[in-house]
């Protein structure tokens, strides 16, 4: 720092990108491990919802940063929920470990519907992001997913968490709570980040991974446990 005008020069400057960029390469690389212990366990899936996640989606991020695998569809912009549960049954059953789902959006809505409709002793747990809420958003691409209403009552047969943003187009926060409380879900608060998806530029999301983590650590096991 300038010590007679009290600003930061380029040299502070650069210094503060650097440890910056330490920190988050730091974070990545302990999250990382945590994700590689996670797969030695189970078989996690990425369950994205409408049009995929685009390039600065978190589910990108840790599929590229952490290896984990996505769930392809045919067709991600006119969605039908036979031939998405068609897809996501195939891929369960492909899986050799139990399979951790980790669903978001109009995935997470596919998520459950998939729980309370299948036989499910091959799924270990889900992570549900940002539900879409087909009985209750306005958003102007509510009519694409409207054959996936009405959202499940039923409670999930294997245990499952759920974040939700409090400023959330497609999810009120008081639905949000409402439907973690139907499928006896554990709720963390998202903070105000949208939908959390490729338009909210969130990064590698870590308090979602932290998150993800902590609930897999304490609420899974495995057959051999």
């Amino acid at each position: 720092m300038n010590l007679f005008s009290g600003r930061a020069t380029a040299l502070d400057l650069a210094a503060s990108a650097r440890a910056l960029s330490f920190q988050h390469s730091s974070e990545e690389t302990v999250l990382a491990a945590e994700f590689h212990h996670i797969k030695t366990q189970f078989t996690p899936l990425l369950v994205p919802g409408l049009f995929g996640s685009g390039q600065h989606h978190w589910q990108t991020r840790w599929e590229t940063a952490f290896g984990l695998p996505r769930l392809h569809q045919a067709d991600w912009e006119n969605p039908t929920p036979e031939e998405w549960d068609a897809a996501l049954t195939q891929a369960i059953q492909q899986a050799e470990k139990p399979v951790l789902l980790i669903a978001h959006s109009l995935g997470a809505v596919l998520t459950m519907r998939w729980l309370t409709q299948h036989e499910s002793s091959n799924v270990a747990g889900a992570f549900l992001v940002a539900p879409a809420d087909i009985e209750h958003t306005t958003h102007p691409e509510a009519s694409r997913i409207n054959a996936f209403a009405p959202l499940s009552e039923a409670p999930s047969p294997v245990p499952v968490a759920m974040m939700a943003s409090r400023n959330d187009q497609w999810l009120s926060n008081d639905r949000a709570r409402l439907l973690a409380q139907r499928w006896q879900a554990e709720f963390t608060d998202a903070g105000l980040t949208g939908h959390v998806g490729s338009n909210d530029f969130l990064g590698l999301w870590s308090h979602g991974a932290r998150t993800l983590i902590s609930f897999v650590q304490r609420r899974l096991t495995t057959p051999a446990q």
